[in-house]
């Protein structure tokens, strides 16, 4: 483990570089990259000037054409590999994504990509979720090289990936099926009130529901209305996701299985019995509950759904998202523990219920752990996202002493 003389220079070091983190990741907020659609030119170009600037070797690995196109994407999915040092000893990599959610701006006291500091925050989408985990990743990078605390040795790689917020598979899940990033050990985007070693599976499904129009006024009887029976699977759903709540994970922290409709649309016109009708459903899968069988179950409740005449519903997997599973007694586990308890104070050790690129990783077979910087009151994926700026320098320094003992003979 880190000595205290260790972490004091590395707390050090941390400070003396955060005003340029901190512009850093206001440039980052400031070039909006969000997801759909997903057009990350902008912000692979400045990660890639940022990190040439710091004489770190920076690769850009591109999913596929082919796959682009299989998932219907309007747009490339760059994903930045930015090696820190490379070594022949253990990798370790560092991964948050460069996608964001969409933003809703009316409902937004701060300008959403205007990077704005006040009084100790930075508010902006992005801000924690998860241009934030980037921005701290960087500043332990910086700090151990700084620091030359680094075993010479290791090779740490920032993996920042493409569309996490709609299952990854162009982004950390085409990295690591690739082989483009073989690592043996990954600290993943999370927050500084727990240190994560297991996360739940997202299962994103798409119901679209087949009617037939007539005119709503002279002849409504004539068509089959899928607004309807959109209404009845929904409810149906809603439903299924009660039963759900009885089914808690063993794991602690993650709480019991979910199923949400989650957005809907459908009709042409108010004066026509609408033909068609699309709803998503949000799945979550606890990672030590049966992620086929719980899609097989979403889809027996369409299936067996009492629907109006002439109406019918198909299912489709939108995405996937892999859950993980450590042992928290895992050494890399432990590592991130013990140096959070060090600098933060009682953080306990858990699952949780939201998903991530963590599973991406823990299927290729790294040993993963979710930890970085935000808090409860960050908001994410909501108005006026935000990231308290001393949570940004813990998270650093937890991460950089976590890489060196990870690395080195802490482990």
């Amino acid at each position: 483990m880190a000595s205290d003389a260790e972490l004091e220079t590395i707390g050090e070091t941390v400070a003396d570089l955060e005003d340029e983190t901190v512009e850093f990741l206001q440039e980052m907020v400031r070039t909006p990259s969000v997801n759909p659609p997903g057009d990350y030119a902008a912000i692979v170009d400045l990660l890639v000037a940022q990190y040439e600037e710091y004489g770190w070797d920076v690769e850009v690995e591109r999913a596929p054409a082919a796959l682009v196109e299989e998932l219907g994407l309007p747009h490339p999915r760059p994903n930045v590999l930015a090696y820190a040092t490379r070594g022949d000893g253990p990798t370790i990599a560092l991964n948050a994504h460069v996608d964001t959610v969409p933003v809703e701006e009316s409902n937004w006291t701060h300008e959403p990509f205007g990077g704005t500091v006040e009084d100790g925050r930075l508010y902006g989408r992005g801000a924690r979720d998860s241009k934030g985990r980037i921005a701290a990743y960087t500043l332990a990078a910086r700090a151990l090289e700084e620091t030359g605390l680094l075993p010479e040795d290791a090779t740490l790689v920032l993996a920042l990936t493409a569309d996490e917020e709609t299952g990854g598979e162009a982004g950390a899940g085409h990295v690591v099926e690739s082989g483009a990033l073989e690592a043996d050990y990954a600290i993943v985007e999370g927050s500084t009130y727990a240190v994560e070693y297991a996360s739940s599976g997202v299962l994103t499904l798409r119901v679209d529901v087949e009617g037939a129009s007539a005119h709503a006024g002279l002849e409504p009887e004539e068509g089959a209305n899928a607004v309807v029976a959109a209404a009845r699977l929904v409810e149906r759903l809603d439903a299924h996701g009660d039963d759900l709540a009885a089914r808690d994970s063993e794991v602690p922290g993650v709480g019991s299985a979910t199923c949400t409709p989650s957005t809907i649309e459908g009709g042409d016109a108010t004066n026509v019995v609408p033909p068609t009708c699309s709803f998503t459903v949000d799945r979550r899968v606890p990672p030590d509950h049966d992620a086929a069988a719980a899609e097989r179950e979403v889809r027996d409740v369409v299936a067996d759904a009492d629907l109006p005449a002439g109406t019918s519903a198909t299912v489709t997997a939108l995405s996937r998202t892999k859950p993980f599973l450590s042992d928290p007694e895992d050494p890399h586990v432990r590592a991130v523990a013990a140096n959070a308890e060090r600098v933060i104070g009682d953080v306990p050790v858990r699952g949780t219920r939201g998903g991530s690129d963590a599973g991406h990783f823990h299927a290729g077979g790294t040993k993963a752990v979710k930890f970085g910087p935000g808090g409860r009151d960050s908001n994410v994926h909501g108005p006026d996202e935000n990231l308290a700026l001393d949570q940004l320098r813990d998270a650093a320094v937890v991460v950089a002493a976590s890489v060196r003992d990870i690395a080195g003979d802490g482990v």
